[in-house]
């Protein structure tokens, strides 16, 4: 029997060497192996490698290499465990083939559909990898076994769509226009980046030069923009008028933008989410509303960049809305208020729950603190759901960004000068209105005995956001049952396993969905994980964009560097909207992430295992 505490996780650089013993012990070759490390997944007892497995992807295809389980660890089904999930993976990210060599394991992979091929019929790609360079023998087995994802079929005269004019939605169209490939950016503001403008005044914990994407940059230098100091700290409003709307007035973008377009469903011309036949090679139809007329338009693919702003999560512990929150919505304030500006006069002189243990609480307590010195009578409280509040105050000097660790470092002084009142391990069910005009909430600590705080003015609910999924009701998506994200991305960025900083960049494999031709794009591809950086944001559109243009070298090439960012959430799943922070009163989205991306088919934190004599699978 396999161990009860079994575990899957995608490989970092630190578990190389364990890696390499396993694959010597086996006699499996190494050459090349670690090149390819962010694509191998582990099987795990406590911090025992059990086994692993990992994949070269070339384009549409992929070479199996490095199936390995321990000596004692064989024979209990670890290793089919493992190729389970990774063949579930490389479906998922429409890798077209699977390919191998092995000596002595070929009556294994037979079983696993893989059937034995002339070495001269692999793909160029693989001709070129070590495996086929020498690493494994001359004599060893050439298996493959097609995974039969079609290639999206799509009509060259119809556009891309593009929902969302922020700044991921703004990338995807500055590549569109790069590659050539007509499109139309819908938008249901008012404005390109309406989002950001909602929490403008809020000061962006990373520099400009991790805020702009190249590709917009490049466009906009050549209509004599003055690109902003890569290291000053902006506004989230300074990146919408110094950037993105400089951007949106540039001819080629202004003709195809559609403001005040708010997209209400999406299906495929001539069928529902029942019908298979011809899919992919039917339209997208997308119906909008602009200027109170219902309108219809057709497309050969769709990128999905809505985001999760004006989705808040609730008060309720449980993800549901607290008793009486809708009735005392008045009250309550979803996000980061400017406390220091337009909102002043509403937290003046008043008592506050702040609701959260992300960066948009951070914010708001901060300013909230900033106002108590100025406004007698000002008084704020802290509830968060765990009662670890270490967790809450980031990583301080440690922190590569030094705007994001001092936000948590001026939290933890506030918290330890007295002025603010911490109710930690707060679970909320309910919300009510006194006599007074004073909201009431109850619920419960974590030993699950009954809680009830009284007389607050005002509540600043800041826990975070989650995706709006009835867009694809008739698509066929495929999302992480927890998260919401997109199924591939799910292990990747589970907020109970990662933080920004251990979150890997990805592309469009990742990011696609059964639907061919349909991507989510954005913070909205996160789900509920509250773990998105902007910078990743634009390399998912570069890496989509040059799979639409059939580029698909491109499109698996990594084109993101990043530097290691310490600590990036200030409360795990309960942490600001999808990237947001700051320094000390304020913060915003975009953080750089750690570590190369995946660029291969097999990542997953589910149970799963492979044969001892697979020559390089």
């Amino acid at each position: 029997m396999l161990p009860t505490s079994l575990t899957l996780r995608q490989a970092g650089p630190a578990d190389w060497p364990a890696i390499q013993a396993l694959l010597q012990t086996l006699g499996l070759p190494t050459a090349g192996a670690q090149h390819h490390l962010a694509t191998f997944v582990l099987a795990l007892s406590g911090e025992e490698l059990l086994g692993c497995v990992g994949a070269e992807v070339y384009g549409r295809h992929a070479l199996l290499r490095s199936v390995a389980v321990a000596p004692a660890w064989q024979g209990r089904g670890l290793g089919r465990r493992l190729l389970q999930v990774l063949l579930q993976q490389a479906r998922a990210r429409e890798i077209a083939s699977l390919h191998l060599l092995t000596q002595g394991a070929s009556g294994y992979f037979t079983r696993l559909g893989f059937a034995v091929a002339p070495r001269s019929s692999a793909p160029a790609g693989l001709q070129a990898s070590a495996e086929f360079r020498g690493a494994c023998p001359a004599d060893a087995v050439f298996m493959s076994l097609a995974l039969q994802v079609p290639a999206p079929a799509m009509a060259d005269d119809l556009p891309v769509a593009v929902l969302g004019a922020g700044p991921v939605g703004l990338a995807a169209a500055a590549q569109l226009l790069e590659r050539g490939l007509p499109f139309v950016l819908l938008e249901a503001g008012d404005s390109v980046g309406r989002n950001l403008l909602d929490y403008g005044h809020v000061r962006l914990f990373s520099p400009w030069r991790y805020n702009i994407d190249a590709s917009m940059a490049r466009r906009l230098s050549a209509s004599g923009w003055t690109a902003p100091p890569e290291d000053e700290l902006p506004l989230a409003a300074e990146v919408v008028e110094r950037v993105l709307q400089p951007f949106a007035a540039l001819p080629e973008l202004a003709r195809a933008l559609k403001l005040g377009a708010r997209v209400s469903a999406l299906s495929r011309e001539g069928m529902d989410k029942v019908k298979s036949a011809g899919r992919e090679r039917a339209p997208f139809v997308l119906r909008y509303q602009q200027d109170g007329r219902e309108h219809e338009l057709r497309a050969r693919a769709v990128l999905d960049a809505t985001g999760t702003w004006n989705q808040p999560n609730p008060l309720g512990a449980n993800g549901l809305p607290a008793r009486g929150e809708a009735e005392v919505a008045a009250q309550i304030h979803y996000g980061i208020p400017d406390i220091a500006g337009a909102q002043r006069a509403r937290y003046a002189g008043r008592r506050t729950l702040v609701v959260g243990a992300g960066h948009s609480a951070a914010n708001a307590l901060l300013d909230l603190a900033a106002l108590a010195r100025e406004a007698p009578g000002t008084r704020l409280a802290w509830a968060l759901r765990s009662s670890a509040l270490h967790k809450a105050f980031g990583g301080g000097a440690a922190d590569a960004l030094p705007a994001r660790g001092a936000l948590g470092s001026a939290l933890q002084q506030l918290s330890q000068e007295g002025g603010l009142e911490v109710l930690s391990g707060l679970r909320i069910e309910a919300v009510q209105r006194e006599a007074d005009g004073r909201l009431t909430v109850s619920g419960r600590n974590e030993q699950g005995q009954a809680l009830s705080l009284a007389s607050f003015d005002q509540i600043i609910c800041a826990t975070g956001q989650r995706p709006d999924l009835s867009l694809g009701r008739e698509l066929r998506l495929r999302l992480d049952p927890w998260l919401e994200s997109t199924e591939a991305l799910g292990p990747l960025i589970d907020p109970n396993l990662h933080s920004c900083g251990t979150v890997r960049p990805h592309g469009h494999r990742e990011l696609a969905h059964p639907e061919p031709g349909f991507y989510t794009l954005g913070v909205k591809s996160y789900g509920r994980a509250p773990t998105f950086l902007m910078a990743t944001g634009f390399e998912q559109a570069r890496s989509v964009v040059a799979a639409l243009a059939g580029d698909l070298e491109a499109a698996d090439r990594l084109e993101l560097a990043l530097p290691e960012t310490g600590v990036c959430s200030l409360g795990g799943s309960a942490s600001a909207p999808a990237a947001l922070a700051s320094p000390a009163a304020a913060g915003c989205c975009p953080t750089p992430a750690s570590a190369p991306a995946p660029a291969a088919c097999a990542t997953s934190c589910q149970p799963a295992t492979p044969p001892r004599s697979a020559c390089c699978g």
